[in-house]
């Protein structure tokens, strides 16, 4: 057990520090692999920090949650194991549904956006 504060700091430097790291590395080579490597990592880490930030509550409640966490972390980051990219072979498929429901969403409020935007502007302009 290696303490509540530790496994933060920890999956700080895992989650987050380790993998800038590598992604600014990746965006140096030619090579393409590793920058899909490391955009999926971004991908996935995201979506598990969203559910995270709501699970939170319940999950700091849960006996070694942060030691589990960062096993989770190393085994997502680190470029031996792939894990981002094996949970998004996985999972690419049922995120698809979303992502197109996500797209028209944003389309429409991006119209709106620019509609108010050019309502404010003819305003001004007058």
């Amino acid at each position: 057990m290696l303490g509540w504060w530790l496994s933060k700091v920890l999956c700080n430097i895992v989650g987050f520090m380790y993998p800038a790291y590598m992604s600014y590395k990746a965006i140096r080579t030619p090579a393409p692999d590793d920058d899909t490597q490391w955009l999926t990592y971004w991908v996935i880490f995201g979506m598990f920090s969203f559910v995270e930030f709501f699970l939170d509550i319940f999950l700091q409640w849960v006996p070694l949650y942060h030691e589990a966490k960062l096993v989770f972390l190393i085994w997502l980051a680190i470029p031996t194991f792939k894990g981002a990219l094996k949970l998004w072979n996985d999972h690419n498929d049922k995120l698809e549904v979303y992502v197109a429901k996500l797209d028209t969403y944003i389309a429409k409020m991006q119209a709106s956006a620019n509609k108010d935007s050019s309502a404010k502007v003819a305003e001004k302009a007058q």
